[in-house]
């Protein structure tokens, strides 16, 4: 079933210059544009806010920590690796279960829409996510399973970094109150030498 959704999502891929450009560019770029968000949501919220943008790093980093633990009890080809296609996006033959890419998208998007507040921003992040999702399987990079090994891994991490939440403030509030600091340093530097 896995392989025939894929060959049906990978359909066209390589003789479609407009579809093949725009999957290559959200295979790519998606997590770019996850990052560029997080930094205007971080510099344009309050200290509570960058609390829960800083949770959400912390859900990415615990997902590619999990992505990189099960990779090192399962391997799963991609799929040209096993022939199924020539994909639109030189890569090296790794295992593909599960993606990387796919769970920081995710793991972002998820962290912003189960919070009070945040959940238009974290519905911009998963549009996001299903794009660069989306790229990641039409370029022949991943199959369709692993992607939603990465949404499962990124649901487990929110949920672990939910419940862990009480424990990590005082790192988080640190990490703010260093931020500021620099942000201060550089903005007075920038006064005194205009």
């Amino acid at each position: 079933m896995d392989i025939a959704l894929f060959t049906w999502l990978h359909e066209g891929a390589g003789n479609q210059p407009v579809l093949d450009f725009l999957s290559v560019i959200a295979a790519e770029l998606t997590p770019y544009l996850v990052i560029a968000c997080m930094a205007i949501y971080w510099f344009t919220t309050d200290h509570k806010g960058k609390r829960i943008l800083l949770e959400g790093a912390a859900v990415v980093a615990f997902g590619l920590l999990v992505n990189q633990l099960i990779t090192a009890f399962y391997f799963h080809p991609r799929p040209f690796m096993m022939g199924l296609c020539k994909p639109l996006i030189s890569h090296g033959p790794e295992t593909s279960f599960p993606s990387d890419h796919a769970t920081l998208l995710f793991g972002a998007a998820f962290a912003l829409i189960f919070r009070s507040g945040w959940q238009s921003k974290g519905a911009l992040l998963l549009g996001i996510a299903v794009l660069g999702a989306w790229g990641r399987v039409y370029t022949g990079l991943h199959f369709p399973f692993d992607i939603l090994g990465s949404f499962v891994v990124a649901l487990f991490s929110v949920l672990i970094l939910s419940w862990t939440r009480h424990l990590l403030i005082p790192l988080y509030d640190r990490i703010i109150r260093i931020v500021d600091h620099i942000e201060s340093l550089i903005i007075r530097k920038e006064n005194v030498y205009p």
